[in-house]
C-alpha cells in the first residue's frame, strides 16, 4: 500500500490548532487506531532527507501517548546500526541465547519479535525507529521477523527510512511484508505551495515564497536552508558529510567544485587522487545519497542543488580557487566545450597573459546559439581582463548579445560607446556596430534616426566593401518596412552580389527580400521573393535563428506582396527557431508579422494570440512603440471576434494610438486603422471617419503608407455610409491608390469601396453585384474575413435573393472565429431602400432610409445593425423625422408610410 503524507505546515488539528488533515496523515492515524483494536501492522515511512519523516513520527507519537499507548522510539545511525533489537529488548526484558541470530539482549531475533507482540498487550505499543536505512544485520533481521506474519496484537511498528540508502535485504523484507498485507508503505510527500509559504511565514502569492518553493521542490529542510543558509536546516545538511573519511571528503570537495554531471576521472584530477581511490570514494558518496547517477552514463550529480551550494560555500577559498584551476586545465585537455570551462576560469585568479580570455570569448560564442543572456555574462567577465586592442571585438559581441537577450537599451549604450571612440573606428567596425545599434534604436522608438546613420554608412562604403554591408542593407530594409526609412539606392543589389560571392545564404535571403520590397513604393519583385523563399527553406533552423533580421525581412516582404501563406509559414518556422535559441529582439517583430498574416487569412484567434505574445515581449524589452503596434494588431482581430458592444478592441486601439501619434508611418497608421475599424464595428461610424482622416492628414491620406491606403479608403466608404456622409470621393481615391501600386491583391478594396458608394445611392442591385465581385477577389487573395464581410454586405443589399451569400458569409465567419461580428446575420428586408414620396422631401436621404425601415416595424436594434450605425444614432434620426413630419410616435410613422406606399 502506498499513501502520500503532507508534512510540516499541514498540521493535526489537535497538535496545531486547526487546519485540514491530509489523507496521508489520516492513514498513519488509522493504522494507529487499528493497532489499538488489536490489528497491528508494520508501517514503512519513506521519503528523502529533510522531507519531514521525523516530524511525522513526532506527531504520531504525541497522538499515541494522548491515546494511552506506550511509546518506544529510537534511531539507527552509521555508528550504531543495530539500535532496533536493543530497543526491543528494553521493552520485553533481557535473556541469553547461543543462537547466532541472537540480538543484543541475547534472544534470537525471531523470539524478540514474538515477545514484542506479546508485550504490546493489553494497553498497546507504538514502536518507532527513525533513520532505518542505516539498519545493520540484526535490525534488518528484526524487521524481517516482524514483517513475515500478521500482527494480531495492539502493536504498531513504524520504520522511517530513505529507500535510496537502505540495504537491499531490508527492502526485500519490507516488499515481502507488503505483498502479504503486513507492511503498509506511506511516502512523505513534498509541501504544497501553501504549506511552503506558511513554513516561511509568507503569503502564497509572495514571489519570494514561490521561488523558494520551486527551488526546494517542496522539501521543508531545503526550503529553510535556502531561506537561511546559516540556519539550523542548512547546518543539518552540512552535517551529512561529517562522517566521511578524508579520501571521501576530498572527492566530495572536488565534486562540489565541478558541479553537475561529474565523472570519476575528473574528480580524481581535481582532487589529485589516484583513480582507484576516487572511484571507491565516489561509490561511498553514492551510497550516502550525496551524489546520484544522472541520465548520462557514468556521470553523477548532487542529490539536490542546495546541497552543492551549501558545500561550496563551506570550502576553503584557497583550495577552492586552485581546484577550479585544475578543473579548467583538465577540461581543456579533454576538449570540453568552452561553456563548461569558463565557469572554472571565472572563479580563479587570472591575467591577460593566460588563455582565459580565449576561453571566455569562446564560451560567449557558444552560448549565443542557445542562451544570449549567458553570453552577456561571459563577455562582461572577459572585458575585465581584455587588453585595449581586444576590447573592440568583445564590445561588438557584447552589443549583439545584449540585443539578442532582449536588452536594447544596454545594447545601444555599448555600441554607441564604440562609435564615439577616439580615433574613430574603421568603416567596418562602425558598420558592425550600426547593425545591432540601429535595431536597438528602432526597438526603442528611434528608427528614423538609426536609418539616417545607416544610410550615411552605406553611402560612404568603400569600393570593395566587406561582408558586413549585407547585414547593414538588410537592417535598413527592416527599418524601411517598420519606419518608412527610404532605402539607399543600389545597396540591395550590391548586398545580393556580395552574399552570393561569399556563399552567405541567409544574407542572400535578406538582401533579396530587401530588393523585392523596394521601400514599399511599388509592386514587390516576385522573382526575388521566389528565390529568397526557396533559399530560406533550404537552410537549417540554426542558420535562421542566427540571422533573425534576414528572416524578418523575408516574412515582411512576403506579407507586403500579399503572399500571406508564405509569410505565415516562414514567420512560424522562424519563431520556433528563435524560441529554441533564446534570441528575443526580433521575436515581437516576427510575431506582429504573423498576427497580421493570420488575421488576413481569417485565423483570428491565432492572430490575436501572436499579437498578445508580441505585446508581452515588447513590453518586457521596453520597446514601447512595438508594444503599441502589437496592441493595435490585437484590436484588429478582436474587433471581429467579440460582440459589437465589447469595449476591448476600442480600448486596445486607443492605447496604441496614444503611444503612436501621427507621423510614425506604418506604426501609427495601423493603430489608427485599428481604432477606425473597432469604432465602426461598435456603431460609431462618424468617429471612424474622423480617425482615418486625422492620421492621414486629410483626404489624400499622405500620412498612411501607400499599401494601406486602399483598405483605408474602403473603411472610409463603409463608415461614411454608416455616418450618412458623402461616399463618392472615397471610391475614386481607392481605385487610384490601387492603380498606382499595381498590386492585384489590393484591388478588392477598391471594388468594395465602389459597392458602398452604390449602396449609398440606393442602387442596391448594382451594389450587391460589386460586393460579390469584391468577395470573389478577396477569396482569390486568401482574405477570408474580408470575403465574409463583402458577402454579408451583398446580402444586406438584396435580402430577398441573398440567402446564398448570407449562408456562405456565416460559414466563413464561423471558420474565422468572427461569429459575433458576422456570424449572427439574418435575412432581413431591404435595409437601404429609400422612400421617394413628395411628403418625405423634407427628410435627408439617411432619414428617408430610416423612416422606410421603421415604418415597416423594424426595431431600432435591427436598423442600427443593417446600416452599421449605433442605436443612439437611429434614435436621434427618428426624433428629427417625427419633428419634420409633425408626428410623435413610431405607430404614426407606420400609418403614414403605409398611406404613402
Amino acid at each position: 500500500m502506498r499513501q502520500v503524507v503532507g508534512l510540516m505546515a499541514e498540521r493535526d488539528p489537535q497538535s496545531a490548532g486547526g487546519g485540514a488533515v491530509p489523507s496521508g496523515r489520516q492513514r498513519l492515524w488509522q493504522a494507529l487506531d487499528r493497532a489499538r483494536s488489536g490489528r497491528g501492522a508494520v508501517v514503512e515511512l519513506v521519503g528523502e532527507s529533510g522531507i519531514g519523516k521525523t516530524r511525522a513520527l513526532a506527531d504520531l507519537m504525541a497522538r499515541a501517548r494522548a491515546a494511552g499507548l506506550r511509546v518506544v522510539s529510537g534511531r539507527c545511525a552509521e555508528a550504531t546500526p543495530d539500535t532496533a533489537p536493543g530497543l526491543a529488548a528494553s521493552v520485553v526484558g533481557g535473556g541469553t541465547a547461543s543462537d547466532p541470530s541472537a540480538g543484543p539482549g541475547g534472544r534470537p531475533v525471531s523470539e524478540l519479535a514474538a515477545a514484542l507482540r506479546r508485550a504490546a498487550s493489553p494497553s498497546g505499543l507504538l514502536f518507532v525507529v527513525d533513520d532505518f536505512h542505516w539498519a545493520g544485520d540484526d535490525s534488518v533481521a528484526l524487521a524481517e521477523a516482524l514483517a513475515q506474519a500478521p500482527i494480531d496484537a495492539p502493536l504498531l511498528v513504524v520504520l522511517a527510512l530513505r529507500p535510496r540508502q537502505a540495504r537491499a535485504g531490508l527492502l526485500a523484507a519490507l516488499t515481502y511484508g507488503r505483498d502479504i498485507g503486513v507492511v503498509e508503505r506511506i511516502e512523505v510527500a513534498p509541501l504544497s505551495l501553501d504549506g511552503s509559504a506558511r513554513l516561511l511565514g509568507r503569503s502564497a502569492d509572495d514571489p519570494r515564497a514561490v521561488e523558494l518553493h520551486e527551488r526546494a521542490g517542496g522539501n521543508p529542510r531545503y526550503l529553510l536552508a535556502l531561506a537561511a543558509p546559516t540556519g539550523e536546516a542548512a547546518a543539518s545538511l552540512l552535517a551529512e558529510k561529517a562522517g566521511l573519511g578524508p579520501v571521501e571528503a576530498l572527492a566530495l570537495q572536488a565534486a562540489t567544485v565541478l558541479g553537475e554531471g561529474v565523472d570519476v576521472p575528473t574528480i580524481a584530477a581535481v582532487a589529485e587522487l589516484p583513480h582507484e581511490q576516487a572511484c571507491a570514494a565516489t561509490g561511498v558518496l553514492l551510497r550516502r545519497d550525496l551524489l546520484r547517477p544522472t541520465d548520462q552514463l557514468r556521470r553523477f550529480a548532487f542529490r539536490h542543488p542546495v546541497l552543492r551550494s551549501l558545500y561550496y560555500a563551506d570550502l576553503d577559498i584557497c583550495w577552492r580557487a586552485a581546484a577550479h584551476r585544475r578543473a579548467a586545465a583538465t577540461l581543456i585537455t579533454r576538449g570540453a566545450p568552452y561553456t563548461e570551462v569558463a565557469h572554472h576560469v571565472e572563479r580563479t585568479p587570472r591575467g591577460p597573459g593566460s588563455d582565459d580570455l580565449a576561453v571566455l570569448a569562446g564560451a560567449a560564442e557558444e552560448a549565443m546559439a542557445t542562451d544570449p543572456a549567458r553570453a552577456v555574462h561571459w563577455l562582461r567577465v572577459a572585458l575585465e581582463l581584455a587588453p585595449g586592442p581586444a576590447r573592440t571585438d568583445l564590445l561588438l559581441a557584447l552589443g549583439r548579445a545584449l540585443l539578442a537577450a532582449g536588452r536594447p537599451a544596454e545594447s545601444r549604450d555599448v555600441l554607441h560607446d564604440i562609435l564615439r571612440t577616439d580615433p574613430p573606428p574603421s568603416w567596418e567596425v562602425r558598420a558592425q556596430a550600426l547593425v545591432s545599434g540601429a535595431l536597438a534604436e528602432c526597438l526603442l522608438g528611434r528608427g528614423r534616426e538609426a536609418g539616417t546613420l545607416i544610410g550615411a554608412a552605406l553611402a560612404a562604403a568603400p569600393a570593395d566593401p566587406p561582408p558586413v554591408l549585407v547585414r547593414l542593407a538588410v537592417v535598413e530594409g527592416v527599418l524601411s518596412g517598420l519606419e518608412g526609412v527610404p532605402p539607399t539606392p543600389g545597396a540591395a543589389d550590391l548586398a545580393v552580389r556580395i552574399a552570393r560571392a561569399r556563399g552567405d545564404r541567409m544574407g542572400e535571403v535578406g538582401a533579396l527580400a530587401v530588393r523585392a520590397y523596394g521601400g514599399g513604393d511599388g509592386p514587390p519583385g516576385g522573382e526575388d521573393l521566389d528565390a529568397a523563399g526557396a533559399l530560406a527553406d533550404s537552410v537549417a533552423d540554426a542558420e535562421l535563428a542566427a540571422d533573425p533580421e534576414c528572416l524578418v525581412m523575408l516574412a515582411s516582404a512576403e506579407s507586403f506582396a500579399g503572399r500571406y501563406r508564405e509569410a505565415r509559414r516562414h514567420a512560424t518556422r522562424g519563431l520556433a527557431a528563435l524560441r529554441r535559441s533564446g534570441r528575443r529582439h526580433m521575436r515581437p517583430v516576427l510575431l506582429n508579422t504573423l498576427s497580421n498574416t493570420c488575421r488576413r487569412l481569417g485565423e483570428l484567434d491565432a492572430a490575436q494570440q501572436a499579437a498578445a505574445e508580441a505585446a508581452r515581449i515588447a513590453g518586457e524589452m521596453g520597446a514601447e512603440r512595438l508594444h503599441a503596434l502589437a496592441l493595435a494588431l490585437r484590436s484588429l482581430s478582436l474587433a471581429w471576434m467579440l460582440p459589437p458592444a465589447s469595449r476591448e478592441p476600442v480600448e486596445l486601439a486607443e492605447r496604441a494610438v496614444a503611444a503612436l501619434p501621427p507621423g510614425s508611418s506604418t506604426w501609427s497608421a495601423t493603430a489608427a486603422l485599428a481604432l477606425a475599424q473597432a469604432t465602426a464595428l461598435s456603431g460609431d461610424a462618424r468617429r471612424a471617419v474622423s480617425v482615418i482622416l486625422d492620421v492621414g492628414g486629410g483626404p489624400d491620406l499622405r500620412g498612411v503608407p501607400g499599401v494601406l491606403r486602399p483598405w483605408s479608403y474602403e473603411l472610409l466608404a463603409a463608415a461614411s455610409v454608416g455616418a450618412d456622409l458623402p461616399v463618392s470621393e472615397w471610391a475614386g481615391r481607392a481605385a487610384e491608390a490601387v492603380d498606382r501600386l499595381d498590386m492585384p491583391y489590393l484591388r478588392p478594396y477598391a471594388v468594395s469601396a465602389r459597392a458602398y458608394l452604390l449602396r449609398s445611392r440606393g442602387e442596391l442591385a448594382e451594389a450587391a453585384t460589386f460586393f460579390r465581385e469584391a468577395a470573389a477577389l478577396f477569396h482569390a487573395a486568401g482574405l477570408a474575413c474580408a470575403q465574409a464581410s463583402a458577402l454579408a454586405e451583398a446580402a444586406r443589399c438584396q435580402p430577398t435573393t441573398g440567402e446564398a451569400d448570407l449562408t456562405l458569409a456565416r460559414e466563413l465567419a464561423r471558420r474565422c472565429g468572427a461569429g459575433p461580428a458576422l456570424g449572427d446575420l439574418e435575412a432581413r428586408p431591404s435595409s437601404t431602400a429609400v422612400a421617394t414620396h413628395p411628403m418625405l422631401s423634407v427628410l435627408t436621404r439617411r432619414e428617408r432610409q430610416i423612416a422606410s425601415m421603421a415604418g415597416t416595424g423594424r426595431k431600432t436594434k435591427d436598423i442600427s445593425r443593417s446600416l452599421a450605425i449605433s442605436p443612439r444614432t437611429v434614435d436621434v434620426h427618428l426624433t428629427r423625422i417625427y419633428r419634420k413630419l409633425n408626428i410623435s410616435t413610431r405607430a404614426e410613422l407606420a400609418r403614414l408610410m403605409a398611406t404613402i406606399g
